[in-house]
């Protein structure tokens, strides 16, 4: 049975008052992924409300409101913010779900991460996270206060937005920043819904309605947002090139940005890789959030005497998804989130087949929608086969042996994730350790971390600066160190001119 949603009107949230945004002149629609229909044309905050949220958080911090409260304090009121969002988390997975074309079941499993990554930091909170000391030889203590850099902008991407802007602004409320939260414009909806409950969480808890500020439209405004003086701090994830341009603004004007980007991620199967197990894993990478994903497969390396046997168990595998609405149980793979992202993909496809890839289709999908089957492409020449597609679509790599396997592996210039596979787990690890990604799964295909107290890194392409626990909050801090001067002194001798010698 299908469970429902119908997308409510989009509106951002400036210093605790919501307001309707506009069309955006000559943007896109917002579309039923399922079935491929247009909805609203994407909307936008106007220039008037984007540069009032601004202020607001500008003043918030200035005024230390937020940023001075005792940790401690600052904990209770993330703790009753993930109460509120917590109370609304059906309702944003459903939102998340309808909007991005990822089917329920999944969007379900991320819903812990909503109110999670406030409960978790504020377990960091009162832990210290923010502040540490040292001893001097004469005894004395030195103190390191990680203090807020000031208003925080966290811009997340269409196909998990609702978790993810939870853990960006957990973090940055945290660390003691005002934050705005850019929503992507063609899957506002849980992002919007998180927003408006987590505000109301804090602002039950006495902080200020502009600590937390919602904005909607396309990467005009992200442009604008980020390029602004009052923002001294960004959280990016999305594309490459979109975070080339984020780095770029930031680095002008000397403020921190953590850029998580793309990846064009690979499983390297082992000589001795289980082949029922290796088709698990390359399937479920291949078709987590249908292949919407950062971290999704993006090459499979194989044995080169393997090859066919793997690519037909992989494709059994798919040829077992059930198509369908998002929103019913029973869906295990469904569409794209926006028929704009469907074409790329497949323009991608179709420049790798002129060039003699092979498509493997193996899972029948829907004529009307945003849909495309899940492939895999054989014979893609290596070189023209590195850059990220970011859909359900994996070249095949053949290898002669481990040192070719590596190789392959670190050909595409990006260094977000990697997976191996193997019996032998020993000379798997070791084979992980040659890999140049930020973090490297052996036997497994988790869309979760290894751990969530490490850290989230990324190479190359991939990005800028590690996500993580501690590591995003820490991001949107400076850090100040106190302490009393004594002990010891340097000996200086003054020069004619005033000048030390």
């Amino acid at each position: 049975m299908t469970t429902s949603f119908v997308p409510g009107p989009v509106a951002d949230l400036v210093d605790g008052r919501p307001g309707d945004c506009p069309p955006l002149p000559g943007g896109p629609h917002r579309q039923n992924p399922f079935t491929g229909e247009d909805l609203d044309p994407v909307r936008a905050s106007t220039d008037t409300r984007a540069d009032a949220a601004l202020d607001a958080a500008d003043r918030v911090h200035r005024s230390g409101v937020w940023a001075t409260l005792p940790d401690a304090d600052r904990a209770d009121a993330l703790d009753a913010a993930a109460d509120a969002v917590e109370a609304r988390a059906g309702d944003i997975t459903l939102a998340d779900s309808f909007g991005s074309g990822v089917p329920h079941t999944q969007t379900a499993v991320l819903g812990v991460i909503l109110g999670g990554a406030f409960r978790l930091a504020a377990a960091r909170l009162r832990d210290s996270v923010l502040r540490t000391t040292a001893t001097r030889p004469d005894g004395r203590t030195v103190t390191v206060r990680r203090e807020a850099l000031g208003p925080a902008l966290c811009v997340v991407p269409y196909n998990a937005p609702a978790p993810m802007a939870a853990h960006k602004a957990a973090s940055a409320l945290a660390a003691g920043c005002p934050v705005l939260v850019k929503a992507p414009e063609i899957n506002p909806y849980g992002t919007q819904l998180l927003v408006e409950a987590a505000t109301a969480g804090l602002t039950g808890a006495g902080a200020p309605p502009a600590v937390l500020q919602l904005l909607h439209g396309d990467a005009a405004i992200g442009a604008r947002l980020v390029a602004d003086d009052r923002v001294r701090a960004v959280s990016f994830t999305g594309g490459t090139a979109a975070g080339r341009e984020v780095g770029a603004a930031c680095g002008h004007a000397l403020k921190p940005a953590q850029l998580e980007l793309g990846g064009n991620n690979a499983l390297v199967v082992m000589e001795d890789a289980d082949t029922a197990t290796a088709a698990r894993i390359a399937a479920e990478l291949l078709t987590t959030l249908n292949g919407q994903w950062c971290r999704a497969l993006g090459r499979l390396v194989v044995p080169a005497a393997r090859q066919a046997e793997l690519v037909d168990a992989i494709g059994e595998v798919l040829a077992g998804l059930r198509t369908g609405d998002p929103l019913d149980p029973a869906t295990g793979y469904g569409p794209l989130a926006h028929a704009r992202h469907r074409d790329s993909a497949r323009a991608a496809v179709a420049a790798l087949t002129r060039r003699g890839a092979k498509e493997h289709a193996f899972t029948p999908v829907p004529d009307q929608g945003n849909w495309l089957a899940p492939l895999l492409l054989t014979g893609a020449p290596e070189e023209h086969a590195r850059e990220e597609i970011f859909g359900p679509v994996a070249t095949v790599h053949p290898y002669e042996d481990l040192d070719e396997a590596i190789a392959l592996a670190n050909a595409t210039g990006y260094g977000l994730e990697a997976y191996v596979t193997g019996q032998d787990e020993e000379a798997a690890l070791a084979a992980a350790a040659r890999i140049r990604a930020g973090e490297v799964k052996v036997n497994g295909s988790s869309v979760l971390s290894l751990h969530m107290d490490t850290p989230r890194p990324a190479w190359g392409l991939s990005g800028l600066v590690d996500e993580g626990t501690d590591e995003t909050m820490l991001h949107f801090t400076g850090s100040r160190v106190t302490g009393v001067e004594g002990g010891f002194a340097l000996h200086t001798a003054t020069g004619p001119d005033g000048g030390t010698r």
